[in-house]
């Protein structure tokens, strides 16, 4: 089975404020842009809408709160979306969220993964640590960053294991060959005890954080955190423009930032506008 695009829409909301007053997390989503009859930003809107509605004790003092919240109030939705459905729970898709933030309870900013198929939330930055997540196409980015994406590294394993095998196929067939023309050779049989068993297969695993470029992150400031960001964002865009196929990944681009002091921002983001408004010469 493949999948065919034939038609890419710009202009899609694909991060979004989710709380503050106190915790401030966005959230960035993959997978799905509808679900349950309404878009994930809709979806999204309507969680921010409930948070701002809490007050005091209600509201949630931690990122990893959130984080929880979120997933159980998209599962609910998710459900929904496929209550009635007959495909294959193994086959069904869900959205999934990089979500993160800074609460004023924690020393630190922290960031999850949200898996709604899955149920699941994980935890890629916490307690300090940083770094770079990414989700949805991200090959080119993948190759940058590690010095390989996941589908060469799966080709490039794959042969490495099947020439492993062929070579000590052949080395085997060879050492058994060997061994009955010595035992030709002087007219004799294999002595009884002696253990022919040949070794089992050999692994071998390429040293792939080798590759990687080393990214000083705790330490960069926060424009060129933003400069790092919006250059991988423009190059995924920049493949997905110019190879064969329709332009998945484009558009503008959206860069937020999220500081304990000044909350969640995005960068730079135009008000709608009305740009048609009819032709020059109707009176």
């Amino acid at each position: 089975m493949e999948h065919i695009i034939t038609d890419a829409w710009g202009g899609v909301t694909k991060m979004f404020h989710l709380c503050g007053d106190g915790c401030h997390v966005g959230a960035v989503t993959a997978g799905l842009a509808v679900l349950n009859g309404r878009t994930i930003a809709s979806a999204a809107s309507d969680f921010a809408a409930k948070q701002a509605r809490r007050k005091g004790a209600a509201r949630p003092k931690t990122v990893k709160k959130v984080a929880d919240e979120f997933l159980t109030f998209m599962r609910v939705e998710y459900d929904e979306h496929y209550k009635a459905s007959k495909m294959p729970a193994n086959l069904r898709e869900g959205p999934e969220f990089l979500l993160g933030g800074y609460s004023q309870n924690e020393k630190f900013p922290s960031l999850y993964r949200i898996l709604v198929k899955e149920n699941l939330v994980q935890d890629e930055f916490v307690s300090g640590d940083s770094g770079l997540a990414w989700n949805a196409q991200s090959d080119a980015v993948e190759r940058i960053m590690r010095g390989y994406d996941r589908n060469l590294r799966s080709e490039i394993e794959k042969r490495l294991d099947h020439a492993i095998k062929a070579f000590q196929a052949n080395m085997n067939t060879e050492v058994l060959r060997i061994i009955e023309d010595i035992l030709a050779k002087l007219n004799v049989g294999m002595p009884e005890g002696v253990d022919t068993t040949l070794p089992t297969q050999v692994t071998m695993t390429p040293a792939w954080d080798d590759a990687k470029l080393r990214i000083p992150y705790s330490g960069l400031p926060l424009q060129e955190a933003v400069n790092f960001v919006s250059y991988l964002i423009f190059m995924q865009a920049g493949k997905s423009r110019f190879v064969r196929g329709v332009a998945t990944v484009g558009g503008r681009t959206h860069i937020g930032v999220i500081t304990k002091d000044k909350g969640f921002r995005q960068l730079n983001e135009p008000e709608l506008t009305h740009r048609f408004t009819g032709f020059a010469d109707d009176h």
